[in-house]
This record gives structure tokens, sequence and C-alpha cells, in this order.
């Protein structure tokens, strides 16, 4: 039995010298230099997909955001539009009123029709920016 079991030691420290061998010519093989270059090559490469990713969502949400302003634009420019006719009309109203008071009545007297109708048409507009 001994000699089966000196047959097994030997068979097995043949198998591991060989394996030791093998692992020491992968190592010499293997330049450790070739791969670091790989390595940085893959994360380069990884790097450039991510920031292609990023710069399209970007861009999408760039354009989303102008779009939206251009909205936003759109709806104040007519809210002042709409609030400049109103304004115009009151003060066409005013001027007609001072050229009718004025007319009619001595100058005293136009100049308290004036403040008053002046005073009308303030409360009118305030109503109006208040809608």
């Amino acid at each position: 039995m001994s000699d089966q079991s000196q047959d097994t030691k030997q068979k097995v420290m043949g198998k591991i010298n060989e394996i030791k061998s093998n692992i020491e010519t992968f190592i010499s093989d293997v330049n450790v230099a070739d791969v670091k270059k790989s390595i940085n090559a893959m994360v380069k490469d990884a790097q450039k997909d991510f920031n292609k990713l990023v710069d399209k969502d970007l861009d999408s949400m760039k354009k989303k955001f102008a779009k939206e302003k251009e909205e936003i634009e759109k709806k104040a420019k007519k809210f002042l539009d709409d609030h400049q006719k109103q304004i115009n009309a009151l003060q066409s109203k005013v001027e007609k009123l001072i050229k009718a008071t004025s007319k009619k009545q001595p100058a005293a007297k136009a100049a308290a029709v004036t403040k008053k109708a002046v005073k009308k048409i303030a409360k009118k507009a305030k109503k109006v920016a208040k809608k």
C-alpha cells in the first residue's frame, strides 16, 4: 500500500508541477501593459458611449424647454395685447369725456369732472387687471 500511495503522491506532485509551469508560462506570455491598455480602451469606449447618451438627453431637454418657452411667450404676448386693447379703449373714452366736459362746463368744473372721470377709469382698469 505504501508503494501505491507513493505513486499517487508522485502523480499529484507531477500534476501540480505541470500546472505551475503552465501558469508561469501563461503569466510570462501575457504582458500586464497590454492588459492595462485594453482595459483603458474599454473604459474610454464606455465613457464615449455614456457621453453620447447624456448629450442626446440634453439635446432633447433643450428642445423641450425651447418649445415650452415659445408657448409661454405666445400666451404672454396675447395676454398683453388683449390688455393693451382694453387700455386703449379706456384711454379713448377718457379723452372723449374730457373733450365733452370741457366744452360744456367752465374750466374749474371741467377739471373736477376730469378727475372724476380719471378715477372711474382707474377703477375700471383695476377691475380689468383683476380679471
